[in-house]
This record gives structure tokens, C-alpha cells and sequence, in this order.
């Protein structure tokens, strides 16, 4: 630990702090800022090592709460600075092992990804206790809310009805601990990866560098999601806890589904194209991750890229 550190991962929560009030500037901007908050305790703990990640992402929760609220400060760390600082160092671990590049083994990305996921449904079942999630208020008070935007905009008599509303918004609000999950997972792998991407440019790095696409989750996660999703199906709390389980490793499957896609185009002409319109259509429409997500899961249960390719060591 030196001054560095400590500086570094002062000037990095602040940094967390000042995006994450975009969110509440009303802007265009606020929620690609709001996404972007984790980076740089990311960056942090990448590149300074884990006490600067933890300071970061301790004085980033800390800010917040201090400006904004204690219960928003205390969500965020939950959600995402402890998580992104945990991930940040899980990637930095190693030990030496000879025979190996640099004499080192460094923590497999594999598992880091797979215990990523566990700790997001863990924090989305707690910042949904927290909040005193309740899907039947949740949804009288969405519906409501609705009618009063409706009422309130140019209509031609076509104005649905709450009874109309109320199917589609129960659906919605059923979906929550599956979404909210899998969009926070989806957000600290988007920070974990462009920090790994900055401590590199910037020599910090000290892992190497492998193509995140050769990550593939462990048999055991593929067994965790079935029992999942089939909990997920039981009315009440435990349903929704199985939830968010399913949902952010379902996630997690997805990005392992878009890898094997990467892995299969591998040399061809068309590998930048086919990947832009499937990665544009993806933030469209949810179809195509449940796709992917379903190849993920099956390249997991078969071993098809652990057979076919070496899996890389680094980040990505």
C-alpha cells in the first residue's frame, strides 16, 4: 500500500460519484453515464491493485450517500462499487508455478465471470429486500402512473383501459428479478472489461491479455440455471430470489454464447459484419440473447470450445 494507491483510489471513487449524478441531471447522457459509473474503480483496481479498488469504490458509496441519500449509497455498493472492486480483484490474483509464462497462474476469467454472477443475484435479492420489493404494489402503482402519462398526451378516444395495461405490466414487473440482474451483471462486465482495456493501454496491466471469448462457464453453472429457472416458476419470495439467480447467470451464458460466435468466426471475411448486426439487433431485442444464452448453455454442457480451443489466461 503507498500514497499512490490511496490518492488513486480517492480520485477514482470521485470520479464513480460525479458519474453516477449524471443519473439525476435528466439528460440524454444520464444513463450511458450512469453505466459507465464502475470504470474507474475498475480502472482502479486493474491497474493500482485492490486496496485502490476498495478505496474507490468505499469513498465512491460513501459520496453518494453523503449527496444524494445513505439508501442510495448503500444499493450502489451493493451493486455494483463492491461488486466491480471483487471482480477487479479476483482478475488480479496469481501464484507462481514454473513452466509457465512469466512463472505465473493467474485466477482463470472463467470463474471469475461465474462468481461475478453469484455475487450480483446475491446483491439484487438484497437491494430488492432493502426496497421491500412487493410485484402486486409495484404494479398498481406502475399502472396508475401510466394512466396519469396517457392522460396527459394527445389522445384520439384510444386510451387503453387499466385492465389493458394491467396484463402487460404484471408481465414486465414478473421479469424484474430476471432483467435486474442480468442488466447489473451486464454492466460490471462492460466496466471490468473496459478498465482491463485502459490498465493495458496504459502498461498497468499485469496479467496478459487473452480474447474474452474464449471464456466458458464451468458444467457446475449450467446445473445452478436449471434449478434456478425451474425455482424461479414457485409464487412468492422464492421464485423471485431463484430469480435473479437465473437471470444473472443466464446473462452470463449469453456473453459466453456471443463468445463461441466470436470462436466460430474466427478467419472468416465476414466476422466484423455478422458480429455488428447480431450485437445491434441484441440491444434491440431481447430475443437474441435468450438465443445466445441458450448457446451458451449448451457450449458449456458439451465442451464444444474447451475441446476445440486452448482457453486464454488473460482479460479481455
Amino acid at each position: 500500500m503507498t500514497m499512490r494507491n490511496i490518492l488513486i483510489g480517492l480520485g477514482a471513487g470521485m470520479a464513480t460519484a460525479l458519474l453516477f449524478a449524471g443519473l439525476i441531471s435528466g439528460t440524454a447522457l444520464a444513463f450511458p453515464l450512469f453505466i459507465l459509473s464502475p470504470l474507474p474503480i475498475a480502472i482502479a483496481g486493474l491497474g493500482f491493485g485492490t486496496f485502490a479498488g476498495s478505496a474507490a469504490a468505499a469513498v465512491a458509496s460513501a459520496l453518494i450517500g453523503f449527496t444524494i441519500g445513505p439508501l442510495a449509497g448503500g444499493l450502489y455498493l451493493i451493486l455494483f462499487a463492491a461488486p466491480v472492486a471483487w471482480a477487479a480483484h479476483l482478475i488480479g490474483l496469481s501464484r507462481p508455478v514454473e513452466g509457465t509464462p512469466a512463472g505465473r497462474q493467474w485466477f482463470p476469467l472463467d470463474s471469475v465471470l461465474f462468481r461475478a454472477s453469484l455475487a450480483v443475484a446475491v446483491a439484487v435479492v438484497i437491494a430488492g429486500f432493502v426496497l421491500g420489493y412487493d410485484p402486486e404494489t409495484l404494479i398498481q402503482e406502475t399502472v396508475k402512473m401510466l394512466q396519469a402519462w396517457l392522460a396527459q398526451s394527445p389522445s384520439d378516444g384510444m386510451t387503453p383501459t387499466a385492465a389493458e395495461m394491467e396484463p402487460l405490466v404484471r408481465f414486465n414487473i414478473a421479469l424484474m428479478p430476471f432483467t435486474s440482474a442480468s442488466l447489473t451483471l451486464g454492466i460490471l462486465v462492460l466496466a471490468t472489461w473496459l478498465g482491463g482495456r485502459i490498465a493495458k493501454m496504459s502498461g498497468l496491466l499485469q496479467r496478459e491479455w487473452a480474447p474474452l471469448w474464449t471464456v466458458v462457464l464451468p458444467q457446475q453453472a449450467a446445473l445452478l440455471f436449471g434449478i434456478a429457472f425451474v425455482a424461479s416458476m414457485i409464487p412468492g419470495a422464492p421464485g423471485q430470489v431463484a430469480g435473479a439467480v437465473a437471470g444473472a447467470i443466464g446473462f452470463a451464458f449469453a456473453l459466453t454464447g456471443f463468445g463461441l460466435l466470436h470462436a466460430v468466426l474466427v478467419g472468416k471475411a465476414a466476422r466484423p459484419l455478422i458480429l455488428f448486426l447480431v450485437y445491434a439487433v441484441s440491444f434491440v431485442f431481447l430475443l437474441p440473447l435468450g438465443i445466445m444464452a441458450v448457446v451458451g448453455l449448451v457450449d458449456t454442457a458439451l465442451q464444444f470450445r474447451a475441446r476445440r480451443f486452448a482457453a486464454g489466461s488473460g482479460v479481455s
